[in-house]
């Protein structure tokens, strides 16, 4: 009991693991969210700034980010052309990746976040919904309109996902997903139990966004 081993694998070679008793139903879900990228995924995420984006899946188990952007924007004062085409090359960058990284289309998708300090939310949202006008794509307009959360945030690191959590427009959007359930588990047991508590939980997410961990 509480012990960890280490195993070096080689790049494109099979491995079996092996359990005497069997792997139980959570585990085998598990592996099989971390082998498929962006599979239970149930809140994609892009976080940004000028020139900067992140974009992420959050599921029960796993936050993976599945792309960066980071592009070199002209400032303002420099030359109004330059910067504004500037600003419509990271839009344009931004979108692409939106459409390839984010399953946008995915039932079990609960909510789309764009999160950023300053003004950026919004002309990034306003930009993919301008496109998807222009390319008739349906399904992104009726996802933008009915899933998409706009949340500032101070910066654009991936960490102000921690932030993004406890914000009150996407804790009541999020209230029905699986580690926000787990979240407010978590909350009863503390509320209900005095003093301190060791927990082994199945996802951290809830429990750093709501600070009932203390590192050391």
């Amino acid at each position: 009991m509480g012990a960890f081993h280490t195993l070096d694998i080689e790049a494109n070679r099979d491995i079996r693991i092996e359990k005497a008793d069997g792997w139980d139903s959570v585990a085998l879900a598990r592996v099989d969210e971390a082998i498929i990228p962006g599979r239970g995924a149930e809140v994609g995420a892009i976080v940004c700034a000028e020139g900067v984006a992140a974009f992420c899946l959050l599921s029960q188990h796993l936050t993976l980010v599945t792309n960066r952007i980071s592009m070199s924007i002209p400032r303002k004062s420099a030359s109004s052309d330059q910067h504004d085409k500037g600003l419509r090359k990271f839009y344009s960058a931004v979108y692409d990746s939106f459409i390839r990284h984010i399953p946008y289309a995915n039932a079990g998708l609960r909510a789309v976040v764009i999160a950023s300090p300053g003004w950026v939310r919004d002309a990034v949202y306003d930009f993919i919904f301008a496109e998807a006008v222009r390319r008739g794509d349906k399904v992104l307009q009726r996802t933008l309109k009915e899933r998409c959360i706009r949340v500032h945030v101070n910066s654009a690191h991936v960490h102000s996902l921690v932030e993004v959590l406890k914000s009150p427009e996407v804790s009541s959007q999020l209230k029905e997903t699986k580690f926000a359930r787990e979240g407010m588990m978590l909350d009863r047991y503390v509320l209900t139990s005095p003093g301190c508590c060791y927990l082994c939980l199945t996802s951290l997410i809830p429990v750093f966004s709501r600070c009932l961990v203390q590192m050391k």
